[in-house]
């Protein structure tokens, strides 16, 4: 029994000893995962995609830089935040929303607004699985009336395989991935004048 333990022991030294403990920092860029569900309606071709004029993206994130841990290791944001919220921003269009981050892009007299502020992106690991959450919130506005003010979170869980850079960045793109499906489902239905 005593040589069982100590084997066990050991192999957990030994698997604890291979797992990177450098951080690893997420890229800017952003994969745009498809992430709706297999029976979830498509977007048509035709349909026209909705314009929205985003004025504001914010990280109000306690500590900007981290993302949590995984296996022991450190998952830091992107260096350029800013560029990283654009480039997940954009992800949009994909969903059937064209974000134009220049006021005047959209010529209409009186476009959608909207503005994002990223609350949480962190990483964590429970027991054999691992997870990312995000939240952001949106508030949508056109002519100074509010159509739609909430936050949207975003999850991704996963088997801890491995704690490798890719799989942790694909994690919080797709947990980003389910955020945006739910903002781009609020954006379309203001563009055709619903609640």
């Amino acid at each position: 029994m005593k040589a069982l333990t100590l084997t066990a022991a050991l192999a957990a030294v030994t698997l604890t000893a291979c797992i990177s403990q450098v951080p690893m920092t997420l890229s800017e860029q952003f994969a745009n995962p498809d992430t709706r569900p297999a029976n979830a309606p498509r977007l048509r071709k035709t349909a026209a995609p909705c314009m929205v004029v985003v004025s504001n993206i914010a990280d109000t994130r306690t500590d900007p830089r981290s993302l949590g841990s995984v296996a022991g290791r450190p998952v830091k944001a992107p260096e350029d935040t800013g560029l990283w919220l654009r480039n997940v921003v954009a992800g949009l269009e994909s969903r059937g929303v064209v974000p134009h981050f220049d006021t005047y892009s959209t010529r209409e007299e009186e476009p959608l607004v909207a503005s994002l502020t990223l609350r949480i992106a962190w990483v964590s690991e429970i027991a054999t699985s691992k997870t990312a959450t995000t939240l952001l919130r949106m508030k949508l506005t056109r002519a100074e009336a509010v159509l739609k003010e909430r936050d949207y979170r975003g999850s991704d869980t996963v088997m801890n395989w491995a704690s490798g850079d890719g799989e942790l960045q694909h994690m919080v793109d797709r947990a980003f991935g389910t955020a945006l499906d739910q903002i781009a489902d609020d954006v379309r239905a203001a563009c055709n004048g619903r609640p």
